[in-house]
């Protein structure tokens, strides 16, 4: 079977893209790049069903759907993205200029990221979530010393969250000091045993640390750290995570065999799997960008959308309290355009008989009590 591919150019806020999406029948997936000058920015896989459904026309009209969906999406996305962006500038507003440099981070735009935090910053900068952020886009530059101080300066405000010290953690735990990692590591389980990426980031550095720093004095000897790790390793596969248990039987087999540098790179290699992106609230992050700032686009086709995405996300992952949360969020904007359909529908009730005095009531008694769901609505998305 042929396969089916699209290519476009997109310009927007003074830059261009190139995005190409193109299906891999062999693979069983559909793959879409984004291109800025020449340089690959972000992927995305979206896998598909290789057997013929008895519902389709044919199995390559199927897949020429989903490449086609793909590919219309990421540019509306990127286009959407950036018109947002022009209007996040014209507010101070602090959370919304945090959302959009989640979303750009995640897209691997990290310059545009940074200038989010940083607006953030200079509207409070007390902001840990804006520190936070602008700390991981330094990490992905890999300017570990500047993460350390942005972090450091978070903790020096008073702003001990477990997500500070488990990326402190993380950032000495790529310059391989380990004995700090530990430090901060552990201070991220004391605030919260049961955060998970913790206890992932320790395993990993209790086995590696074995390779490259065996007599450590401020850490266990190299034997106890491996049980250590071990340790970790089973509260993770203990919560049921689908990219823990993926990797269960290949990591026990590897520590087994004193295969521990294998073990370490199949940690590194499947963090994304075992804690997605899109998991850390970022479906939330689009959502509300897109409900405050996208217009008319939002409407009750996309909120459903986004419905069922944080539906299969609770499920595969039920232990994140930003996902229920974001989910509750979805719910309300439902409950609300639900709200206004039955204004609509009292006043055609109306129209038609306007001596209908149940239809008066009810539209009197929504429209008194609504007001307050209303204000309750706008100071949970502010």
């Amino acid at each position: 079977m042929t396969e089916i591919g699209y290519n476009d150019n997109v310009a927007v806020a003074g830059r261009k893209f190139h995005i190409q999406t193109a299906s891999n029948t062999r693979k069983g997936n559909v793959r879409c790049e984004v291109f800025e000058e020449g340089r690959l920015i972000t992927t995305h896989e979206i896998e598909f069903e290789r057997r013929k459904k008895s519902s389709d026309d044919s199995l390559e009209n199927r897949i020429k759907q989903i490449v086609s969906s793909v590919h219309k999406e990421t540019i509306n996305e990127i286009e959407l993205m950036f018109r947002i962006a022009e209007k996040v500038k014209k507010l101070k507003h602090a959370p919304s200029n945090i959302k959009l440099g989640l979303i750009f981070q995640r897209n691997n735009l990290i310059k545009d990221a940074i200038e989010q935090f940083e607006t953030a910053l200079s509207i409070d900068p007390k902001s840990a979530e804006a520190l936070n952020g602008l700390a991981l886009c330094h990490i992905k530059l890999g300017n570990y010393t500047k993460a350390i101080q942005t972090l450091r300066q978070a903790l020096k405000l008073g702003i001990a969250y477990a997500d500070i010290y488990n990326n402190l953690g993380l950032t000495y735990l790529y310059e391989k000091q380990y004995a700090k990692a530990l430090t901060n590591l552990q201070e991220a389980l004391h605030i919260n045993p049961q955060y998970l990426e913790a206890h992932y980031n320790l395993a990993i550095l209790y086995l590696e640390s074995t390779l490259y720093d065996k007599t450590a004095d401020q850490l266990p000897p190299a034997s106890i750290r491996i049980e250590r790790a071990q340790q970790q390793l089973k509260k993770l596969y203990d919560t049921g995570n689908k990219g823990m248990r993926a990797i269960e039987s290949r990591l026990t087999a590897l520590i087994q065999k004193e295969d521990i540098e294998k073990a370490v790179q199949v940690l590194v290699e499947n963090r994304n799997k075992v804690f997605p992106e899109e998991v850390l609230s970022l479906i939330g992050m689009d959502f509300y960008l897109k409900l405050m700032y996208g217009g008319k686009g939002l409407n009750d086709d996309i909120i459903r959308q986004f419905e069922v995405r944080l539906n299969k996300a609770v499920e595969d992952h039920p232990d994140y309290a930003d996902l229920w949360n974001n989910l509750g969020i979805v719910h309300l904007i439902q409950c609300r355009n639900l709200f206004l359909q039955a204004l609509t529908e009292f006043d055609k009730a109306l129209q038609i008989n306007p001596s209908f005095d149940k239809a008066l009531k009810n539209k009197k008694l929504v429209e008194n009590d609504g007001k307050e769901f209303l204000i309750l609505l706008r100071a949970i998305l502010r």
